[in-house]
């Protein structure tokens, strides 16, 4: 079973608008950088990418209790955070400056209402362009911030952290959420004081269920506002609802910052903030999580805060398991990760006392890898949906062998091995490969290697040649390498017909500096290739009056050059037409063909091209011979190639007579009006008489071969096209004149048939020579010979 584009969209739809946005935002990068020469930033389109997928889910909002619409929504979701995580990763992989990422994620977390109070205490609580060196007495804070800053793969982990964050899916927050704490316990008496943590100290001391219920809908939301960064929010929302350990619990975040020792030279404004035993409270509030009478939400807060993770295999967190998504357990690795780092780097530059940490916690932290396949077990089939599959590559900075492994799954459609994969099942896939592929080439050329690239965007460009979207061809194909542009456009041009399409890709590829020229070229060239197998003549030609499509299509492609203006390459792609037209019978095609372009302004302009070129050539010439004479300038002779148009479009003009004089032979009978007929009769015979004698004549005279001014591949096929059509011509003007002849009863005619023969036994012409080169001397002696009988 063999591919076609048409199994990845629905014909029967209207083209997606997304399609033409993100073309625009390509065409709107190359125009700054090819046509501008401006110093624009790719990272820019990627935000534009993010920007149309975002749009585009948000108008599916209105239609999600259609189970279509809702997984189209899910899939721009996601999208959108695709683009925003290859934003962030790519901005920073390529830029050295720290302070502008830390700016923009900070901007795009405030954007999200993101509170995440790691980036104040490390990234937002000064001012600083460039690193400032570590002291023994420094605060953990600017130990923790050096750390970031001098360790790329921890700092990724952090943008990482902060991207799953800012793009989470807030919930909205319930609304039974309690506003006081065990009210129902306190009534009841089963709790006899309201310190907080009276049932810890006290066992027999009871919770009321109906708090132990608040209690689990309390925490289950501040963890989910844990999750989303939005910390100041949780601890507001535990001092609204009397949950004052809890706030403070919160509170112990942020690593320990004094402004005294840390910047000295400030002002009052930046105020000390954290603790200073960061580590025991980390531990503290670890073994609060092990405490097994408390709500699992809550001691799941505890794991989150601590840096650890719970232990899953307890039947109790089996519903948290449940609702936690990809996303929120990516968050839950990564937070460990980035805590256990920290703290060895603080252990290691001696701002924690080890022999305090009494309580041990994991302490080597899981590699990303490794988390990204814990999760794949978790979670098989979110982790297998292509674009989280994308979303790993990125983070694993793999990008180029998943989208290796999509060519291998494009090759093995196309060659019918397999029809059932994400490029077929997903659709959408094949446009974020193929917008993925160009943006990181651009960004650091040569990431993804020339041929998986080149596949990939040729692909995509066949699909929007198909959804009829012209104007965005261009665009796609400027991304390529130029050897490549050549194949790839030309078999895309090679299909379009309709003038007007034609007209705009040349403007658009001019406009974006393409080699548009030799673009033109190799489209003609390959549709004379790939019609070549249509025209093989046979032993025997016959005059063939039919136009078919395969003839149109090929005198259009000659129309790409003559569109292009290339007029040398117009004139000699005419005479090739020509040639393969006659040399098939094809009279009726190659008078459509002088029909369908101007060939006299083609003509015209061509004489003009050649002018210019020999005066440049000449001026040339003699600013470096001037003391060897004059370059010999012939350009006033009439070119050879014209010559040979003009005699064919001289066989044409013969054609439409003769075809002419066929309908009034039709119509001629005794009472026709003989003197008009007789007339017709003459103007026909004398033309074709005068075209006998002269058609190629002049170009297939040997002297041109021995002069080489002309090949001799080339005066052979000029010869076998006069051998083909003279003989033809005077044959069919003798059966002309017989009948003729008979419909008026006219014996003249006859007779002027007969005189026909001097002119082919001619020795100064060799008339004669053509009869025997294309086989039909016979015929015609055959003919002559009935002739003769006619005659009284």
């Amino acid at each position: 079973m063999s591919f076609n584009l048409g199994q990845i969209i629905d014909q029967e739809k209207p083209v997606p608008e997304y399609l033409a946005s993100f073309a625009k935002s390509l065409q709107d990068f190359q125009i700054g950088r090819v046509v501008n020469h401006e110093d624009v930033d790719p990272i820019d389109v990627i935000k534009d990418f993010r920007s149309i997928a975002g749009e585009t889910a948000l108008s599916l909002t209105d239609g999600l209790n259609d189970v279509c619409t809702k997984a189209s929504f899910e899939d721009w979701q996601l999208e959108a955070k695709f683009w925003h995580l290859l934003e962030l990763l790519t901005s920073f992989r390529t830029s050295e400056n720290y302070n502008q990422i830390i700016n923009e994620l900070q901007s795009d977390s405030s954007n999200s209402n993101m509170e995440d109070e790691r980036v104040d205490i490390t990234m937002g609580s000064t001012n600083f362009e460039d690193r400032i060196e570590t002291k023994p007495y420094n605060s953990s804070a600017i130990f923790e911030r050096d750390l970031l800053q001098s360790n790329r793969e921890l700092y990724e982990i952090w943008i990482i952290i902060v991207w799953l964050q800012s793009n989470r899916q807030q919930k909205e927050r319930p609304l039974n959420l309690p506003v006081t704490k065990w009210s129902s316990s306190m009534i009841s008496g089963t709790l006899k004081s309201s310190d907080l943590d009276e049932p810890l100290r006290n066992p027999e001391s009871g919770i009321d269920i109906k708090d132990r219920l608040d209690d689990s809908i309390f925490y289950k939301y501040i963890f989910e506002l844990l999750l989303s960064g939005k910390i100041d929010l949780a601890i507001e929302e535990c001092n609204l609802s009397e949950n004052i350990t809890l706030a403070m619990i919160l509170c112990g975040l942020k690593e320990y910052s004094n402004p005294a020792i840390d910047f000295p030279n400030t002002s009052g404004s930046i105020k000390q903030s954290g603790i200073q035993k960061h580590a025991l409270w980390r531990r503290t509030v670890f073994s609060l999580s092990t405490n097994k009478s408390l709500d699992k939400y809550e001691r799941i807060i505890y794991n989150y805060l601590s840096g650890t993770l719970p232990d899953f295999d307890e039947s109790v967190f089996t519903e948290i398991l449940e609702e936690l998504d990809w996303e929120s357990h990516l968050i839950l690795y990564l937070n460990q990760n980035l805590q256990i780092s920290v703290e060895n780097y603080l252990i290691s530059n001696s701002k924690i006392d080890t022999t305090e940490l009494i309580l041990a916690l994991p302490n080597i932290p899981i590699p990303i890898n490794d988390i990204l396949n814990l999760i794949s077990l978790r979670h098989p089939k979110d982790s297998e949906h292509p674009i989280r599959i994308l979303m790993a590559s990125v983070i694993l900075d793999t990008t180029p062998s998943v989208v290796h492994s999509s060519i291998i799954m494009l090759a093995n459609i196309i060659n019918g091995i397999d029809n059932d994969n994400e490029l077929i099942n997903e659709p959408y896939l094949l446009r974020i490969l193929a917008h993925l592929t160009i943006i990181l080439d651009c960004i650091k050329p040569n990431s993804i290697p020339n041929q998986d690239k080149s596949k990939l965007i040729t692909t995509y460009v066949s699909l929007l040649r198909m959804h009829k979207l012209y104007d965005t061809l261009p665009i796609y194909v400027s991304f390529l390498d130029d050897e490549v542009i050549l194949e790839s456009y030309s078999i895309l041009l090679s299909t379009i017909e309709d003038p007007l399409i034609r007209t705009e890709q040349i403007k658009l590829s001019n406009f974006l500096k393409l080699p548009t020229a030799n673009i033109l070229r190799r489209t003609a060239e390959r549709i004379f290739l790939e019609t070549q197998i249509n025209y093989v003549p046979n032993e025997s030609i016959n005059i063939n009056f039919n136009v078919d499509e395969i003839d149109k299509h090929l005198i259009f492609g000659i129309s790409w050059l003559i569109d292009g203006e290339l007029y040398g390459d117009s004139i000699d792609s005419i005479i090739a037409l020509s040639r393969r037209f006659l040399l098939n019978g094809k009279t009726k095609s190659l008078e459509y063909c002088y029909n369908n372009i101007d060939l006299p302004n083609i003509i015209k302009n061509y004489e003009l091209e050649k002018i210019m070129t020999n005066n440049n050539t000449n001026a040339l010439h003699n600013s470096i011979n001037d003391n060897k004479g004059k370059y010999h300038d012939d350009s006033n002779e009439t070119d050879l190639k014209i010559k040979e148009i003009m005699q064919y479009q001289s066989l044409t003009e013969a054609f439409k007579r003769y075809e002419e004089w066929k309908k009034t032979v039709q119509s001629l009978n005794p009472q026709s009006n003989i003197p008009t007929s007789i007339q017709k009769l003459q103007e026909y015979s004398e033309k074709t008489t005068n075209l006998v004698k002269i058609f190629l004549v002049e170009l297939t005279d040997e002297l041109n071969v021995k002069n080489k001014r002309i090949s001799k591949d080339d005066f052979s096929i000029l010869y076998e096209i006069r051998a083909l059509y003279i003989p033809y011509l005077i044959i069919e003007l003798h059966k002309g004149l017989i009948e003729a002849s008979r419909l008026l009863n006219i014996s003249l005619l006859t007779k002027d048939a007969l005189k026909y023969t001097t002119i082919v036994a001619n020795e100064t012409d060799k008339i004669y020579l053509l009869f025997q080169s294309c086989g039909k001397l016979k015929e015609y002696l055959q003919l002559i010979a009935h002739t003769a009988t006619l005659v009284d």
